[in-house]
Parts: C-alpha cells; sequence; structure tokens
C-alpha cells in the first residue's frame, strides 16, 4: 500500500442510479507512431483525448499529496539501479564498481503508485525509497540510486524528501563525477488536476497527461515479466480509477457484465491480447475475449481488440459499446427494500417516501427494456414478471430526476 491514508475500494455489483442506453457499438483506434514513439490517453466517451511523446519525461511523481509513489519512463528506456554500498550517507563516495551486478528497478505495471523507486518498500512506513514520518507525515528519503535517464548520462540521485502537508518533493542528482550537482523542489500542487507529475532531467516539469477524470485507457510501452524476464512490451493500463473484467472464451455478443469479477490493476487489459505470429510476423488477435470496464463514474463498457499493426504506425483497432451509463441522481435513499430476490411471480418495492412522478423498468442485460409500470402515490408497489424467462434482470426505479438500479433475480 503506497496510499498514507488510503480509502478500500468495494467492488460489489449491486449498482445504484444508472441509465441504460441504446448500444451502438463503435470502432476506434489509437496509434502510437512508428517505433511506438508516443503514449495515447483514451476516454471511452470522447475517444482520443491526449497523443503525447514518449521521450520527453524520465520520472513521474504520483500527485496524491499522502503518495509516495515514483515511476520511471522504463517503457522509453530510462533505468534505474540501487546503490548497494551505502544509504543516503554514500553521496560524497558515490562509487559503481560493479555496477553490471546492481539490482535494476522497474515498475509495476499493475500498480501506477508502486513505481520504481517503491519495489524496495519493506511496508508502512518503509515506501523503498524513504521513511514515513507518522508526527510530520512527511517521507524522509533514505536510499541512494543509479540512474540513466533518456540523454543516456548517468547519474546519481536521491529523493530527499517529500513533504506531504505541502505535496512538494525534494530531489537531488548529480553527474558521476560530482559536478552539475543539483537539490530541486518540485510542486506538485500544481499539478493535482493529473494522476502523475512528469519530470525531465533536461527540461524540468514535462506536460504528459490530460486531467486524470478525462481518459479511461493509457496506450503505452512498458516493461512487464515476460516469461520470468523484464520485458519492453506495447499494451493497454486503465485509469487507476477504473476496474476491469476481463472474459475469455465469450461468444461475440455477450453483454452479461453484472456478476463478472472487476480487478483494480491497471494492466488487467495489458499487453497479452495480441500475439506475434512467427510464420507470417503479424500480430494475430486473441479470438472470443472482451473487456468490461466499469470507470470512475460508475458506467459500463465492452472494449473488444480487432488489429494492432505492429512498429509501422503502432496502430490498435478496437470497439467500444456502452452498457450501462451513469445519472446524476440519486434515489438510493427512499428505496426500503425490494423483494423477494429472487423472485418468481412478482417483485415488490417498498420506499421510505411517497413517489412522485416514479416509474418503474426492468432490462435485460443487454439493456433492452422489458417491462415497464408507472408508480401510483403508495409507499408499497408491485410488479408482474408474467413472461419473463428466468435470468438476471435490472430494475430501475426513477422518481422526477433521480434513478436508483438494482440486480434482481428471476427463477
Amino acid at each position: 500500500m503506497k496510499t498514507f491514508n488510503a480509502l478500500s475500494i468495494s467492488l460489489g455489483l449491486m449498482l445504484a442510479f444508472f441509465v441504460f442506453p441504446t448500444h451502438a457499438q463503435t470502432t476506434h483506434t489509437a496509434s502510437m507512431g512508428n517505433q511506438y514513439v508516443n503514449e495515447v490517453f483514451f476516454s471511452l466517451t470522447q475517444g482520443e483525448v491526449k497523443n503525447s511523446a514518449r521521450n520527453t519525461w524520465d520520472l513521474a511523481f504520483f500527485t496524491n499529496a499522502f503518495s509516495a509513489g515514483v515511476m520511471i519512463n522504463d517503457g522509453a528506456g530510462v533505468a534505474l539501479y540501487t546503490y548497494p554500498y551505502a544509504a543516503n550517507d554514500g553521496w560524497e563516495t558515490f562509487d559503481t564498481t560493479g555496477m553490471g551486478t546492481w539490482k535494476r528497478l522497474y515498475n509495476n505495471c499493475a500498480d501506477y503508485e508502486d513505481g520504481a523507486f517503491n519495489r524496495n518498500a519493506l511496508g508502512h512506513p518503509d515506501y523503498g525509497w524513504g521513511i514515513y514520518n507518522m508526527t510530520s507525515h512527511s517521507v524522509t528519503g533514505d536510499s541512494l540510486y543509479l540512474i540513466k535517464p533518456l540523454d543516456g548520462v548517468y547519474r546519481k540521485f536521491q529523493i530527499v524528501k517529500k513533504i506531504s502537508t505541502e505535496n512538494k518533493y525534494i530531489i537531488r542528482y548529480a553527474f558521476l563525477d560530482g559536478s552539475n550537482d543539483k537539490t530541486d523542489t518540485l510542486n506538485i500542487n500544481q499539478h493535482t488536476d493529473k494522476l502523475t507529475m512528469a519530470f525531465s532531467f533536461t527540461g524540468g516539469i514535462v506536460d504528459r497527461e490530460p486531467a486524470k477524470d478525462s481518459w479511461d485507457l493509457l496506450f503505452t510501452r512498458y516493461h512487464t515479466m515476460v516469461q520470468s524476464t523484464y520485458y519492453p512490451v506495447n499494451g493497454v493500463l486503465t485509469n487507476k480509477s477504473n476496474v476491469v473484467a476481463q472474459v475469455h472464451p465469450v461468444a461475440i455478443d455477450f453483454t452479461d457484465w453484472v456478476d463478472l469479477e472487476y480487478l483494480p490493476q491497471a494492466d488487467v487489459i495489458g499487453h497479452d491480447w495480441k500475439t506475434i505470429n512467427m510464420t507470417t510476423f503479424q500480430w494475430d488477435i486473441t479470438d472470443s475475449l472482451a473487456y468490461f470496464i466499469k470507470t470512475q463514474n460508475e458506467s459500463i463498457y465492452k472494449v473488444v481488440f480487432e488489429a494492432f499493426s505492429g512498429s509501422g504506425t503502432g496502430t490498435s483497432t478496437f470497439s467500444v459499446q456502452a452498457l450501462v451509463t451513469a445519472s446524476a441522481g440519486n434515489l438510493n435513499a427512499g428505496v426500503v427494500s425490494i423483494y423477494p430476490n429472487p423472485a418468481t411471480e412478482v417483485i415488490k418495492i417498498e420506499l421510505r417516501e411517497m413517489p412522485v412522478n416514479a416509474s418503474a423498468a426492468i432490462y435485460d442485460l443487454s439493456g433492452r427494456m422489458v417491462k415497464q409500470q408507472q408508480l401510483s402515490s403508495s409507499l408499497l408497489h408491485e410488479i408482474s414478471l408474467d413472461y419473463l424467462v428466468a435470468g438476471t434482470y435490472i430494475l430501475r426505479l426513477t422518481d422526477n430526476n433521480r434513478s436508483a438500479s438494482y440486480k434482481i433475480l428471476v427463477h
């Protein structure tokens, strides 16, 4: 756990306040360019949000004030090594003898906050590069590193401190001969609308990301374990606020998203939805594979990959189907209970407050409305389940501008 005051994430599927749209399926492309030189931030509702050059940044600091997560641009070739001979007191005597045997550190592609600088963490209060102070809430660096940034010039490096209450990092770096010794204070507060703040040793702060609530998928290059070895791959990472379910094998028209297992890892989609065909040397897409993404605003989308061009254009082709989109109002507070569930003949709705212009509708899992009924001015209502085949449905209640949705089972 990288966040000092982390909130638990509920992945329960008793869903609230949804609107079921028409299920139009649209085809999109995301192009990383020749030799994958770019990163693409993509919104499931707006399409491509930002296309950023990959070779502009070396480090990325997670912007949450009470986070110690620091990543490197390992997908572009930034290399980070643990200095084995001393802690932060070894700055003046930094020695690269035997560096070929030093431990190389990579980001955890499943978790943005578990960056390369955090991989030596021993657990709270040790966050890898430093130790958390319960009184000041700051993290004080206790480690030295050897880093090779994108300019190819090795440097010794230290995160001196994270002043959490001010959301500032103090970093120190110098060439290996001790020259160009610099100490920078990075003000993260100016970038908290983004997931991370990027930094370049040659250019300073880099405008890499769009706003963190504006994108859902990141098409990028990163390192991950392939056959027990870290290897650079091209894949798709998910916004930290989203969860993803992978289903395989599955029929092309499968949309039963309700009871799937949604996971918070950033690399659920990852890179292995495609494989290189060693006969044709083209990329094959895994057949009968679908991803269901529950976004930060509680919407549900189905994503299916259709093609990958390879290094020529770095283009991924995929379809997006909106299954559920969130509405603004919340009617849950006015609902006492819905019973029986499972049900056979009728479903009863008990309300806490008198409904106004209220209605109930039942949808199957494809989003098709199969029954609708206006609700009278009463606290107790009954809906017949005649003609509904056994299965899972969504009951949606609306009252003026509010709504709430519940999973029901019909036997």
